[in-house]
C-alpha cells in the first residue's frame, strides 16, 4: 500500500474510533510531515474522554486538519504523484471534509 492509500484508510478509520495511524511518518520529506501531523491528529482524537471532545479540542483538531489538507494540496499540485495517487487524494479530501463537518456539527 502506498502512502496515499494508507492515508485514505487512516482517514476512514478516524470516525469509527479505531486506532488510526500511518507508517510513513518516519520519512524525511513533506510526505513524512503529513504522516506525523496525521498521527498527531489521530492521537489527539483518541485522547477524547467519554464525554467527547470539548470546544477547544475541536478547534485544535480542525486547525491540525486544515494544515494537513494544505500540505496535501501542495503535494497534489506537484509532479511527483501519479494520476492514480491524485485520484486517491480526492477521496482523502472528501473523508477529511466529512470529518470536519462532523466536528463543526458537534458530532465528534
Amino acid at each position: 500500500m502506498d502512502w496515499v492509500s494508507e492515508l485514505r484508510h487512516g482517514f476512514r478509520q478516524l470516525p469509527t474510533g479505531q486506532a488510526a495511524g500511518v507508517s510513513f511518518a518516519d520519512r524525511e520529506d513533506a510526505i513524512g510531515d503529513v504522516g506525523r501531523e496525521f498521527n498527531a491528529l489521530a492521537a489527539a482524537l483518541g485522547e477524547a474522554g467519554p464525554g467527547g471532545l470539548g470546544r477547544e479540542q475541536v478547534h485544535a483538531l480542525r486547525n491540525r486538519l486544515a494544515g494537513i489538507l494544505a500540505a496535501l494540496h501542495v503535494l497534489r499540485a506537484g509532479e511527483e504523484l501519479s494520476s492514480e495517487q491524485k485520484e486517491e487524494l480526492r477521496d482523502v479530501f472528501e473523508e477529511a471534509r466529512k470529518l470536519d463537518a462532523a466536528w463543526r456539527g458537534g458530532r465528534a
